[in-house]
């Protein structure tokens, strides 16, 4: 498999807390200092370009809440990458998208979890009641800037959000996007248990059963969604099977941590420490590709199931980037 998507986490720091992704009492965060510097990740995505990647992905923690996000966006551009995208809660959207747009990010996937606005307030950890109100908000802001295709990650929980699922459906008509439903992973904490997984194709069989077939729909990227439009609806869903349903076998994708570690794998600990060469006194930008090139080559026989089945994974979801 070829591989040609990055993930590039650009902050562990976050405005909500989510349950699944920060444990509840995490008070410890990367100091500022041992965050990479944009031009560091622009160096970092600028091999990876020469060595055919051709997609990055900017996550967090909460993207939007590093500064000077969009000055990131342009030198990624200037590297050659045909496309920038952002993974976001969507809450400062609204006042970003446009500026966004206007220096190249391409598209946005925004969470949300439940349009029930108090249940939102209790998954995301926040106070502020009106947080479902200004992430719709932010999905409206996208949708005309042209941050398109815009999709929506829900994360399935069972008995929080299963109830929702034709609720989504009628928002994914409604707004023109695609609302894509992700198996909650067990990844650095301990919000994961067997009771509130809920496997995707229990969601996929309740869709059929109550509103009709599902019908594969070609998207231009590989990836780990599998998308379908539901019969006799202008809804589109999507599939993510993290846990369920392996894809070991087709994954097209690194990440690098916002502390400057590149992960081979999602649920494996293992890490390349890429920050230490870039900020090593006789830095070599040679010394770098040989070593991005030989992750890439090890990158073929990772073994992601063997590590999902042993929970191999225990840093917590936000210092990764998901």
């Amino acid at each position: 498999m070829k591989i040609n998507y990055l993930r590039v986490s650009v902050t562990d720091r976050c405005n909500f807390r989510c349950r699944y992704c920060v444990p509840e009492g995490t008070k410890e965060f990367i100091p500022h200092s041992e965050i990479l510097r944009y031009e560091e990740i622009a160096e970092i995505v600028g091999i990876f370009y020469e060595f055919g990647v051709n997609s990055v992905r900017l996550t967090g923690g909460e993207p939007l809440v590093r500064r000077g996000l969009e000055n990131l966006i342009l030198q990624i551009k200037e590297r050659g990458i045909g496309e920038v995208s952002l993974t976001t809660n969507g809450f400062l959207l609204s006042e970003k998208a446009k500026l966004l747009k206007s220096c190249g990010l391409d598209r946005v996937n925004i969470s949300i979890d439940t349009l029930d606005p108090e249940k939102f307030a209790y998954i995301t950890g926040t106070k502020n009641k009106g947080a479902l109100s200004k992430v719709i908000e932010g999905l409206e802001t996208s949708l005309e800037a042209g941050l398109t295709p815009v999709k929506v990650n829900t994360v399935l929980i069972r008995g929080f959000n299963d109830s929702e699922v034709e609720d989504f459906i009628r928002f994914s008509e409604n707004y023109e996007v695609e609302v894509r439903f992700i198996e909650l992973m067990p990844v650095g904490g301990e919000f994961f248990t067997k009771e509130n997984f809920i496997p995707a194709s229990e969601i996929k069989r309740f869709i059929e059963e109550r509103f009709g077939k599902l019908i594969p729909v070609k998207t231009r990227k590989k990836g780990p969604a599998k998308s379908f439009r539901i019969e006799g609806t202008q809804a589109v869903v999507g599939f993510i099977s993290s846990v369920s349903e392996h894809f070991c076998n087709s994954c097209n994708r690194l990440r690098l941590t916002s502390d400057g570690k590149l992960r081979l794998c999602l649920m494996k600990d293992r890490e390349i420490d890429l920050k230490s060469i870039l900020r090593s006194p006789v830095y070599s930008r040679e010394l770098l590709k040989k070593v991005i090139l030989e992750a890439l080559v090890e990158k073929r026989s990772v073994n992601g199931i063997e590590a999902l089945r042993s929970l191999g994974c225990h840093r917590k979801m936000f210092t990764i980037g998901g």
